[in-house]
């Protein structure tokens, strides 16, 4: 996946802290990209399902401490997830002209017609009258 800049310094950073490559050649595929959140646990990485435990009681906690200045946008996050993050990217990459195919790719979806749902309704519809006209709904 192809990381914006911020988050490849961010990234990097990390890989520095723990002393991990951040020259993707040097990269040991039995290396989990997330260390253990628990020290002394005998685990390698976490799981995904405390990832996204963890995602989601940060999201909380931020809400928590917007609620009394930003009561409705501490609302939506308290209803936020994990895969909210990644609809959030898809959206912004495409508003921010990145091309469909880029987001699919980035997305690991199989086909066009899946990511165009993060589509504003007018690119929405361009995209279908352009799939419609050169007949490739899976480009």
């Amino acid at each position: 996946m192809a990381l914006p800049p911020l988050a490849r310094v961010a990234l990097d950073h990390y890989l520095m802290q723990r002393g991990v490559p951040t020259t993707p050649a040097m990269w040991k595929p039995s290396t989990p990209l997330i260390a253990d959140l628990q020290a002394g646990s005998g685990q390698n990485s976490i799981t995904s399902t405390r990832l996204w435990n963890v995602t989601k009681r940060f999201f909380v906690t931020t809400a928590d401490a917007i609620e009394a200045e930003s009561p409705k946008t501490a609302e939506k996050l308290r209803r936020a997830s994990p895969h909210w993050m990644r609809h959030t990217h898809a959206t912004h990459a495409l508003a921010r002209g990145a091309e469909l195919t880029t987001v699919r790719d980035n997305l690991r979806h199989a086909s066009v017609s899946t990511t165009s749902v993060y589509l504003h309704t007018d690119q929405a519809k361009r995209a279908r009258q352009m799939r419609d006209a050169f007949g490739t709904p899976n480009t």
